[in-house]
């Protein structure tokens, strides 16, 4: 184009398309663009642009943790789920049509944190920004929305596959980098 900005790539395009489905359909906030490796990873650099951002609600719940919490609640004499705080959550923008294997997740985990670090990425949409005083995370993670669990710092690392159809629909699966172990029942 002659338009004087850049052309994007087809990675690129495609993390953007999956941005804009996670802020307009999903409600995610903060959403972020990463072209290079976390900080303190090894790996040379990202296999494609990755997305990180803040869903509305968490998206997953160890299954220990469910213990923890359902036992706390009953302490408390309350019924039910509690609002969980919202975690920042990686994401990875794939085509339905693409094949991947072991060692290409492998290539992606090795390049990412558990989280992105304060400040890691670029902001996607101005609209989509986190509450001045909300962190992306703290070390402490005492629950308030945004913070590291203790949960999140001790299982394998995890991500968000978005899977865009040709018809531009987006699927989402959780993937862990490793074995988590089941809920019992």
């Amino acid at each position: 184009s002659n338009s004087g900005t850049p052309e994007r790539s087809e990675s690129q395009n495609l993390a953007l398309q999956v941005a804009h489905n996670l802020r307009f359909q999903h409600e995610w906030t903060d959403i972020r663009m990463h072209f290079r490796p976390s900080d303190r990873m090894t790996a040379s650099s990202l296999p494609r642009p990755m997305i990180s951002g803040m869903p509305p609600r968490r998206l997953y719940v160890h299954p220990d943790e469910q213990i923890e919490v359902l036992r706390k609640q009953r302490e408390q004499g309350k019924a039910g789920w509690p609002d969980l705080a919202s975690e920042r959550e990686w994401v990875l923008p794939t085509q339905l049509k693409e094949t991947w294997t072991l060692r290409r997740f492998a290539e992606v985990f090795d390049a990412l944190a558990v989280v992105p670090a304060e400040g890691e990425g670029g902001a996607v949409f101005s609209n989509g920004t986190p509450k001045a005083d909300v962190p992306a995370h703290s070390p402490d993670g005492d629950g308030a929305e945004g913070e590291l669990s203790k949960w999140r710092k001790t299982q394998p690392k995890r991500l968000l596959l978005a899977t865009v159809d040709d018809d531009s629909t987006v699927v989402y699966y959780i993937i862990h980098d490793g074995i988590v172990k089941p809920r019992q029942n």
